[in-house]
């Protein structure tokens, strides 16, 4: 189902070698059956996501997929040819979706629209205004984060699926492990005692304004940038978004402090500069998943507003289950 797999470091690199057939129209009769209606083509988080999951495992290219990428047992995972490029939105979404109910529990993406799949596309100037913009909504680059950095409870996997690829020189997607990340770290003592820092003392995070309850608001989380490991053979979880710290940090100037401006430009040098990272400008019809509590991601600069792409961002923690905005129950 998968071939010429490759790997570098722990980002495994895989060709689809498979036809879906009509397993595509069963996962959206099962979605339809199951749905009442579809968000806007964006799909929502199911209140029955177990039993709806069941469902899904019966199809059997979904369930040989989802088998194939758990198999790779990689923070980062890129996926050629996955075969959804002739579909209309609606379709493409719900395999999408099916994929990563499949993977875990996707959830919806910010409090207002209850959407699981986010379209990462240019907006419009005139619809930003001035707002904390996040990295989907403007053409550009993208510094290296972890998604939801913001929220009390960071989703540990995305996708991004390329609808249309950059038709310029620019929008490479960009990958850093974890471990590579310490590593930089420790080569010197300002950054041995950064890491140190930012294990042991918390950081405000800004929620950008499209994900926050509303227009106005100043909304702020407060977390450490690396955390205690979560799953065997890891050293630490993290969440890093150094323009999110910035503006946290004005929000709440008595978390501020002269040491902790030192690290986190200590840090954002290493994940912006220093540290190996995986580049490359991928093609549509490729998908991209990530260990969101692992790996740093980003992009380079871009032009072409008619770059697309479809994220969707899936927690180990079933929806009902989550603190936050996020999911069937909500803070």
């Amino acid at each position: 189902m998968l071939t010429s797999i490759s790997r570098l470091g722990k980002i495994a690199f895989a060709q689809c070698a498979f036809s879906w057939n009509s397993d595509l129209d069963s996962i959206f009769e099962i979605l339809s059956n199951r749905l009442d209606g579809f968000n806007d083509n964006g799909f929502y988080p199911h209140p029955d996501e177990v039993e709806l999951r069941n469902e899904l495992a019966l199809v059997p290219t979904l369930a040989h997929l989802t088998e194939g990428l758990r198999g790779l047992h990689a923070h980062g995972i890129v996926l050629h040819g996955l075969g959804l490029a002739h579909l209309p939105e609606d379709r493409r979404n719900a395999a999408l979706y099916a994929l990563t109910l499949m993977l875990g529990y996707p959830t919806s993406t910010d409090q207002r629209t209850g959407r699981v799949a986010w379209d990462v596309r240019a907006r419009p100037m005139e619809e930003i205004d001035g707002r904390f913009t996040t990295f989907s909504e403007r053409v550009g680059s993208a510094d290296m984060h972890t998604d939801s950095s913001f929220y009390p409870m960071p989703e540990e996997q995305f996708i991004l699926y390329v609808v249309n690829a950059a038709r310029c020189d620019g929008g490479h997607s960009l990958l850093i492990d974890g471990e590579d990340i310490y590593e930089a770290l420790q080569q010197t003592a300002e950054g041995r005692q950064a890491f140190d820092l930012l294990s042991t003392t918390p950081v405000p995070f800004r929620v950008p304004a499209i994900y926050a309850a509303g227009d106005n608001n100043v909304e702020v989380n407060v977390a450490l940038v690396f955390g205690p490991a979560k799953r065997p053979g890891t050293r630490f979880t993290m969440r890093w978004r150094y323009d999110s710290i910035k503006k946290g940090l004005d929000a709440r100037p008595d978390l501020d402090t002269p040491e902790l401006r030192a690290a986190l430009a200590l840090m954002n040098d290493v994940a912006e500069v220093r540290a190996e990272r995986f580049k490359d400008q991928l093609p549509t019809d490729t998908l991209m998943l990530v260990d969101n509590h692992h790996m740093l991601h980003g992009r380079t600069t871009y032009t072409d507003e008619r770059r697309h792409l479809i994220r969707i961002r899936i927690s180990d923690v079933p929806n009902a289950e989550r603190v936050g905005p996020s999911g069937v129950v909500r803070d």
